[in-house]
């Protein structure tokens, strides 16, 4: 079963969980990251630009941030930063490391990965989520998961298919 970004949005932003940019610049956060990328991008990430989102509980959307008076207030980089990867970051999780979503060519339904700042965002580590809409669930309950001591694969509740993740294994199966 894959969940849409929208529908995951809608899900999360009923929970109150999700915080939106005020101002709707995605058609160009779109071109200008398909610029950087060199590619055309997913069809679930032109879905979570276009969501504008800015916080998933604490974390915040590596979107780069276009202001009218000053144009481009992020450095290319945040964009860029996971591509010798074949990846775009999508969440930083406020300790250096990302979250982001594959774009190896020929990948139709992209999964979500977790890459570790100290092994220089090599590879990815782990995958989050088998597609965008479900990595979204999962990250807005990951903390809570943590805090509450939910039982280990509490995931596979939300993503029944993210031990087929094809470049990394679920965060349990790792050495």
């Amino acid at each position: 079963m894959r969940i849409s970004v929208s529908e995951a949005v809608r899900q999360l932003e009923a929970r109150g969980l999700l915080e939106r940019e005020r101002h709707d610049h995605s058609e160009r956060v779109i071109e200008h990251v398909g610029h950087l990328l060199g590619r055309e991008l997913p069809a679930d990430l032109v879905s979570f630009y276009r969501e504008r989102i800015a916080r998933l509980g604490g974390f915040y959307a590596q979107t780069p941030e276009w202001n009218d008076r000053m144009g481009w207030r992020s450095p290319d980089s945040l964009v860029t930063e996971l591509l010798l990867a074949d990846a775009v970051p999508l969440f930083g999780d406020g300790c250096g490391n990302l979250y982001g979503l594959d774009i190896s060519p020929g990948v139709e339904a992209p999964a979500v990965y977790f890459f570790d700042h100290e092994r220089s965002y090599e590879k990815p580590e782990w995958a989050a989520g088998s597609s965008l809409g479900a990595f979204l669930l999962l990250l807005a309950d990951s903390d809570r998961a943590n805090a509450e001591h939910w039982p280990s694969r509490w995931e596979l509740k939300i993503d029944p298919d993210i031990e087929r993740c094809p470049r990394a294994p679920a965060i349990w199966a790792t050495a």
